[in-house]
């Protein structure tokens, strides 16, 4: 398994200048991974909109990558996100979904019913172009490449596990995050 906060390392390392959204666990660790905060988007307030979120940022900004980064959880909560997605074909979006294996989000309970959801299997039948899944740092890293290369829509399933230190959600509100964001779009298209 993938330590969550070096899943987020592997993606800020191949990130380039590609828009963020990130929720929930993701968010947590990523607000303190991000060197380009300017370009997060961070859904606290509404974590299961994060694929709604990220479908529109990529077809406004056709000409930019864009990365959801997603929990097994909040995913659960709104799978239409990954048809809705499939539907429309953005080639600019990687969808990655942190599995976690742990259940360390929710204190080791697990959440009924999700253990048995595929998914990739969910995400390859909803129309998302590739589909991939790793368990694996090193396999991640190099795998990354391959994944920010290819035209999407695109899903990336992470196993992962929570480092025992939780890290708290970023203190920047989530209008605030919205508006910094906007302005550097505006500033460099």
């Amino acid at each position: 398994m993938i330590s969550s906060v070096d899943a987020v390392k592997a993606i800020e390392f191949h990130r380039g200048d590609a828009l963020v959204v990130s929720t929930s666990s993701a968010l947590k660790d990523w607000a303190q991974i991000s060197k380009s905060r300017e370009l997060d988007v961070d859904l606290s307030d509404c974590m299961d909109k994060a694929p709604a979120v990220g479908l529109g940022l990529s077809l406004a900004q056709p000409d930019r990558n864009v990365l959801v980064l997603d929990c097994d959880a909040t995913l659960r909560t709104d799978l239409a996100g990954l048809s809705t997605i499939g539907e429309a074909k953005p080639n600019n979006i990687v969808h990655f979904c942190f599995d976690d294996v742990s259940f360390s989000s929710t204190d080791g309970i697990p959440i009924h019913g999700l253990a048995g959801m595929d998914f990739t299997a969910i995400a390859k039948s909803s129309g998302y172009t590739n589909v991939y899944e790793f368990d694996d740092l090193e396999e991640l890293y190099i795998g990354l490449e391959e994944v920010m290369r290819r035209r999407g829509p695109t899903f990336v399933l992470l196993k992962v596990v929570r480092d025992e230190n939780e890290q708290e959600f970023p203190e920047r509100k989530m209008v605030d995050g919205w508006a910094q964001v906007r302005k550097t779009l505006n500033s460099s298209g």
